[in-house]
């Protein structure tokens, strides 16, 4: 940007930042209207991004006619696997998300605060005004390429005080988590069993909120001081200063070889190979979890259980989300990972005998409401070390980003695989889903879990300035 400017243009430049900056700067005075703001968008982009899992069952009763609102009929299975095979493009996109993210260190964070709240409020509406199960999955695909930035996440770190900022990542976050129960309060309140389409209820309040918060935070937040500030040094920096940026540029190109370096990093890098293979395989056991509606027996389940096991269960895996973070430490790497696992394992195998096998009531509710929580708490806080933590202390600085954004798309592979072993369950039927969920999540994530055990070296304490060094010792 300051490489081609005049004078006057980059005068003009400053001048507006400095205003920017000015209006940040008064603006603090008013910190926690922003973090009320923020919060709230973290709890539209949970709810956006669990809405469709918690929804889809009614979805299918309503938009493929199936004729019966229970599922194991076959109309109900047929429409599971077409619904499984037209969500392998939401994760194709997937790849492009790198693309977008990297837009926020050129044009700011407020703008992409903005614009995925907007995104998944419009996202999210198109799914609610759907006439058939295609306009539905335009919706949830725009939905799902505007959740899995976390903009919120970076602008709350950079607009918080530096002894604040740990303090109030956690408690949006746990705040956010915990937010997933509301969708099963509205069902409670909207969702008719006979009325096919009040299902389009439950989406409106959250539609509501994403588009009138993103709108009102063009006006009710600021850009950060940190991406200001940085934006003005770029302005400021002399000629010789941007040659000798530019030299130590090509110098980190020829050393790095930007994504195809990484890619080479990875190959010759044992601890960073495995790490990617065993994301690759855990992912391909995340692709296959889930269905709680099929397993529980949805149109069967009485109304009032299935909802208080939407409310439940997002709780359940808030307080096990919050926790791991201090297992890890305390831990270490690997043990947490292998405790995860388990755990998740545990949570999969007892939801689903439990479905099948205890009668309903409300004791069988909050022991399915435990145990998904359990498996969810388990899998995301697995997920968590693997795509972040681990491959951040097993790489150099030089190469760390490259190598964080490369090894993700594994993981992306992954589920598109366990997407593909999905479609399988609309020819075996709903009732035998989770019988084919154990018989595939829980070796897959077994084998990912040991091979974690055997072939990764423990990543605790390293010295994130020296990792090869490090690594060669342990």
């Amino acid at each position: 940007m300051s490489q081609n400017l005049t004078h006057s243009e980059r005068d003009l430049a400053l001048a507006r930042i400095d205003k920017k900056l000015d209006r940040t700067q008064r603006f603090m005075k008013f910190f926690w209207i922003t973090m009320v703001i923020v919060t709230i968008i973290y709890i539209v982009d949970e709810i956006a991004s669990n809405m469709d899992g918690k929804m889809r069952t009614f979805v299918i009763f309503d938009l493929f006619n199936t004729g019966a609102q229970t599922i194991g009929n076959p109309a109900y299975d047929t429409a599971v696997s077409k619904m499984n095979v037209a969500t392998i493009p939401i994760y194709i996109l997937f790849f492009l998300l790198p693309l977008y993210k990297m837009l926020a260190d050129k044009l700011g964070r407020k703008l992409f605060i903005v614009l995925n709240t907007i995104g998944m409020g419009v996202g999210m509406m198109l799914c609610m005004i759907a006439p058939n199960h295609i306009v539905y999955l335009i919706g949830m695909v725009i939905t799902a390429f505007f959740t899995p930035n976390d903009a919120q996440v970076i602008y709350i770190m950079e607009m918080s005080p530096e002894k604040h900022r740990a303090k109030l990542c956690s408690v949006t976050k746990g705040i956010a988590l915990l937010s997933v129960s509301l969708i099963g309060v509205l069902k409670s309140i909207f969702y008719d069993p006979n009325d096919l389409s009040s299902w389009r209820m439950v989406f409106l309040i959250p539609v509501i909120i994403a588009l009138v918060v993103g709108l009102s935070s063009i006006f009710l937040t600021v850009e950060t001081p940190l991406f200001l500030k940085h934006k003005r040094d770029e302005l400021l920096k002399t000629e010789e200063e941007k040659a000798e940026e530019a030299r130590i540029e090509q110098e980190n190109k020829a050393k790095t070889g930007g994504i195809k370096g990484a890619f080479k990093y990875i190959i010759h890098s044992k601890q960073l190979r495995w790490i990617a293979i065993i994301l690759l395989i855990f992912q391909v056991a995340v692709g296959v979890v889930g269905y709680e509606n099929e397993n529980m027996g949805a149109g069967l389940q009485p109304e009032a259980f299935n909802n208080l096991f939407h409310i439940i269960e997002p709780i359940v895996y808030a307080v096990f989300a919050f926790f791991s973070g201090f297992l890890s430490d305390w831990l270490g790497r690997k043990k947490s990972c292998i405790l995860f696992g388990v755990v998740g394992i545990i949570g999969e195998i007892g939801f689903i005998l439990c479905a099948k096998f205890v009668p309903y009531s409300i004791y069988q509710t909050i022991a399915l409401s435990v145990f998904n929580g359990l498996l969810y708490g388990g899998l995301w806080s697995l997920s968590d070390c693997l795509f972040l933590v681990m491959p951040s202390e097993s790489t150099p600085t030089y190469i760390r980003a490259s190598v964080g954004g490369l090894i993700t798309y594994t993981g992306g592979v992954g589920k598109i695989i366990g997407l593909l072993v999905g479609i399988l369950f609309g020819y075996i039927g709903s009732s035998g889903i989770g019988y084919l969920q154990i018989g595939t999540f829980v070796p897959v994530l077994i084998i990912s879990i040991t091979l974690l055990a055997i072939k990764v070296k423990e990543t605790k304490g390293i010295d994130m300035n020296n990792v090869e060094e490090e690594l060669a010792k342990r």
